[in-house]
């Protein structure tokens, strides 16, 4: 662990206990260098960071973010493929998961492509946790022998850089601190006990809308936050392979539970759990 105190400055503007911070546009130089982004937790005394594994070296390959956490998932790719396909693909990968998605082409070439369908080539190439064979692609891809190979290159380098531990949370939970006009607005609710700000969705009969968290919810943070609740209606994190969801719910996002009368955060990180039937 790398000790960087210029950091502690930043949590003054986000809420929570953590913050996810870009690695490549930080106010002092990092040594040694990482090329990523890492949620780091909110301390008395210095933040901590961890140094990021090397890219993996094995082109051309997709990589998909995992919410804000330091999970990368990994997706071989035929190395005969043309650049305008290689593209297309990873295009419609981000379009169908609503997953930060990244085309990996060369040790200095990647393609990052938005939720919305932006995207922007850079020469930094995406590092974290790696994982792979979770997430379905847009398209089949012939088995070769080139590819087997760089298939079990792949699994050992996810293999040497697997981490320990466990997550919680994905560090997309933290919402925005509470304003006294919002207290005002939404935390004092109607006699049927619906939080105000919720309103009930007219397809699906679930509440969805800006709800007050004031219990820790979500990322253990007491001070009141402000956070958007969604309903099954918004789910858009899509198989790209099926074309079913990739989790019950929308992925880094909350739902209202009307039994529990709290909310619930479904993490990024669920979606890795589905399979094609």
């Amino acid at each position: 662990m790398t000790e960087y105190p210029f950091l502690k400055g930043w949590f003054d503007r986000v809420a929570g206990r953590s913050a996810t911070i870009d690695l490549a546009h930080t106010p002092e130089p990092i040594d040694p260098p990482v090329s990523s982004s890492w949620t780091v937790e909110r301390s008395i005394a210095t933040v901590r960071l961890p140094t990021a594994p090397p890219p993996f070296d094995g082109y051309p390959y997709l990589v998909s973010r995992i919410g804000h956490t330091p999970l990368r998932h990994h997706a071989l790719l035929p190395g005969d493929w043309t650049r305008s396909r290689l593209r297309h693909l990873a295009r419609r990968q981000a379009e169908a998961n609503r997953l930060q998605t990244c085309l990996v082409t060369g040790p200095a070439e990647a393609a990052y492509f938005g939720e919305s369908g932006g995207v922007l080539d850079a020469e930094t190439l995406p590092t974290g946790h790696p994982l792979h064979g979770r997430l379905a692609l847009v398209e089949p891809v012939t088995d070769s022998e080139e590819l087997a190979a760089r298939r079990h290159a792949l699994q050992a380098y996810c293999d040497l850089h697997r981490p320990g531990g466990y997550l919680v949370g994905d560090g997309l939970e933290a919402g925005r601190y509470a304003t006294p006009a919002d207290m005002d607005r939404y935390l004092i609710g109607p006699l049927d006990g619906m939080p105000k700000g919720l309103a009930r969705c007219q397809t699906c009969s679930h509440l969805a809308g800006e709800y007050i968290a004031f219990r820790g919810e979500g990322n253990g943070d007491t001070v009141p936050r402000v956070i958007q609740v969604h309903c099954p209606c918004e789910n858009h994190n899509r198989c790209a392979g099926c074309g079913k969801p990739l989790a019950i719910r929308r992925l880094s996002s909350y739902g209202y539970d009307e039994n529990r009368k709290s909310v619930i955060y479904y993490a990024a990180y669920m979606g890795l759990g589905h399979r094609c039937a």
